[in-house]
């Protein structure tokens, strides 16, 4: 009987583990990490609160002083000087997107609620912190002004079969959930060093190492990235592109912007030689040392950078978050862009046959539109097939039907292939995406996952690209690839990421040095944006949310009070790096836990990123009224193509490959004639009739 109970506790703990789904719209503090390690805890014992007697006069400062500085920060965008020109290597790398009334009120909202909470923190930072945790009932939780009651009205209709564009309505209780324009959100409350802007200092309140010069050294030292054999050379280069499309679906990033678009505000002078003496405030450059390795000897001493905009339009005291300009469900929002649709119903395409919605972004290479044109080419076939049937519906309908069907392959290649590929069978059995709706559960993005796990895939960014022509391969540095995309054959592409495994030893020139480059030599660096946009969001220390995800997971928790503790997180030579840099372990970046060792048989990724992995993407397909998989809209005639049209038989159609692998992500997959696949499906095509 004893021994019954004890596996009754065990199957619970394991249905438990990675379940904690919901993010809070009030985060606190992180204190069980302290609890466990005995970790001082700051303001623990002040309970001040913000004692303000004239709110009204101060919400009305701030809105003033947040209208002008709205309009002084517009102003940059008619001076040529502070815009990046056309010239240099980054240009349209930090491009920003103009602002409609509506959201020009929520960015000057947002603003208003920023100053007021900057000013507050100066006068005391522990009753700020005390205000934004909700222990202050007796200080109003948000702005009164006119302009911070503006929200619009939303009138769902539960019989409408399709879900919406920007997300509303996907959800019928609460009609914003997951729409595009909405904040980011936190497991933990972020870290600022005032809890509002600043950033985050180290344990002795020094500033934390250079962005750079950690990166470049991480960059010298060889060690094996965290990737065991099996994975190692299993991956493909369409994968790592694959999951930058689902990225870039369910995170839309919005730089500072003015009220119209521009092609980047400067920060640094043209040569990077220092700080632009017409550098706009919405930028915050990043300094390189004049012994960096690669661009010291070019005189490089400043990168640009701008920073993401914050989201609070209704201007509720909380902690800042940034914005999500994409809508948080797996929807293809990126490629359907509102109905980007031409006379037939066919979504508008460019090269490689991608919604021409994407030119709207600049920083993409042809490996990304190639993949992204594979879902383009269904959505079109589509409207083909069934328009061929002459079936008596009009065009929208037959529009909603072929996306419905796009979004449904799309979803279940998400979860039925490329996860179990990146976790494992071990892992993803455990991960456990068997679940129903929630309407309760919202559909959100973590800033965590945004700034950390979420890049992942980048440390597999190699040197150069394999391009195939024929029998020829012909292998071409990964920065030509952002530059002349009509000059590609996209076919030649496609099978080039098939056959290049990932990188896997350590990061590339590609990836630190010459990312967005124009000649291979001045470039920026990915991985340096991807460290300053998580300090800039407010990231907490990696060895917080290793705790935190440990404990989802059910794995046991552990302190690191030196630098010889991380020895079961880091291979050696990367906790030397860290020791070099960092005064304390509880001082090193979340972002670095993508480095973290692969140890358990069972899963294939990081254990800690293949954890925040598998709660985002659980909470978005439980969150999702229209997944596939329940979306009852569905015809029997959609969900029968859905689960027969896989990757390799989208290749198949659309890629213009004779052999397709048929497991793309797999280097040196077993290949099959791509005529067998197409004649699989031809038996199938009569369903497009019945949509």
């Amino acid at each position: 009987m004893r021994c019954m109970v004890v596996i009754f506790m065990l199957a619970s703990c394991a249905m438990a583990a990675f379940d904690d789904l919901r993010l809070p719209d009030y985060p606190v503090h992180y204190n069980d990490y302290s609890r466990q390690c005995h970790v001082p805890v700051k303001c623990s014992s002040d309970p001040r609160c913000p004692n303000i007697n004239d709110w009204k006069d101060l919400e009305r400062w701030a809105q003033q002083e947040a209208f002008t500085k709205f309009k002084r920060d517009s102003s940059f965008e008619d001076n040529p000087s502070s815009l990046i020109s056309d010239s240099e290597y980054d240009f349209n790398l930090f491009f920003t997107k103009g602002l409609d009334d509506d959201q020009e009120i929520g960015v000057k909202n947002t603003l208003t609620t920023d100053i007021l909470l900057q000013y507050l923190a100066i006068k005391g930072k522990c009753s700020v912190r005390n205000m934004l945790e909700r222990h202050c009932p007796n200080v109003s939780q948000s702005l009164s002004l006119e302009k911070c009651q503006h929200r619009k009205l939303h009138k769902c209709d539960p019989d409408y079969p399709y879900r919406s564009y920007d997300g509303v309505c996907n959800n019928l209780r609460h009609a914003t959930w997951g729409q595009a324009g909405n904040p980011l959100k936190f497991e933990l409350a972020p870290c600022f060093d005032d809890y509002v802007s600043k950033r985050r200092m180290s344990a002795s309140g020094r500033s934390l190492p250079n962005n750079r010069e950690v990166i470049s050294d991480i960059q010298r030292v060889t060690f094996d990235v965290p990737t065991n054999v099996q994975l190692r050379h299993v991956f493909t280069l369409f994968g790592v592109l694959f999951s930058e499309l689902v990225n870039t679906d369910i995170i839309g990033r919005a730089m500072k912007r003015a009220r119209n678009a521009t092609t980047g505000f400067r920060g640094c002078r043209p040569d990077g030689s220092g700080v632009s003496l017409y550098r706009a405030p919405l930028t915050a450059p990043m300094d390189v040392s004049a012994q960096d390795p690669n661009y010291g000897p070019m005189h490089v001493e400043c990168l640009n950078f701008s920073p993401i905009e914050n989201a609070n339009d209704q201007c509720d005291i909380r902690y800042p978050t940034k914005r999500n300009i994409g809508t948080s469900y797996l929807d293809l929002d990126v490629m359907y862009a509102h109905g980007n649709y031409d006379s037939e119903g066919k979504i508008v395409v460019s090269h490689c046959k991608a919604s021409s919605a994407f030119d709207t972004n600049h920083v993409l290479s042809i490996q990304f539109l190639s993949v992204a044109g594979l879902f383009s080419q269904l959505h079109n076939y589509c409207i083909d097939r069934a328009s061929s049937c002459c079936v008596n519906q009009s065009k929208e309908i037959m529009i909603e039907k072929c996306r419905a069907l796009t979004i449904g392959v799309y979803q279940r290649i998400v979860y039925e292939e490329l996860l179990l590929s990146l976790f494992g069978e071990e892992f993803y059995k455990q991960c456990n995406f068997d679940c129903e709706y929630d309407e309760d559960l919202e559909s959100s993005v973590s800033s965590t996952y945004t700034n950390s796990a979420g890049r992942f895939q980048h440390i597999w960014i190699p040197d150069n690209v394999t391009v195939v022509s024929g029998n020829d391969r012909v292998q071409r540095p990964f920065f030509e690839f952002f530059l002349n995309l009509e000059s590609f054959d996209c076919p030649s592409i496609l099978e080039g990421m098939l056959e290049d495994p990932v990188q896997s030893s350590r990061m590339s020139d590609s990836l630190i040095n010459t990312f967005f480059s124009k000649d291979g030599k001045k470039g920026h660096c990915l991985m340096c944006l991807d460290l300053e946009r998580g300090r800039d969001a407010g990231l907490c220390p990696l060895v917080l949310y290793k705790h935190y995800f440990d404990k989802i997971s059910g794995n046991p928790t552990k302190c690191y009070e030196s630098f010889d503790d991380l020895n079961d997180i880091f291979q050696k030579e990367l906790v030397d790096v860290f020791r070099n840099h960092y005064e304390s372990p509880h001082d090193i970046d979340a972002l670095f836990l993508i480095f973290e060792k692969v140890r358990d048989k069972e899963v294939n990724m990081p254990r800690t990123i293949a954890t925040a992995y598998c709660v985002l993407y659980k909470r978005l397909k439980c969150s999702d009224r229209f997944f596939y998989s329940w979306n009852q809209f569905l015809s029997p005639a959609q969900k029968e193509l859905i689960h027969s049209i896989d990757m390799s038989t989208l290749l198949a159609l659309f890629g213009g490959i004779k052999n397709v692998p048929v497991v793309p992500w797999h280097y040196q997959s077993k290949r099959v004639p791509a005529q067998q696949l197409l004649e699989k499906i031809e038996n199938k095509l009569h369903l497009f009739c019945s949509l």
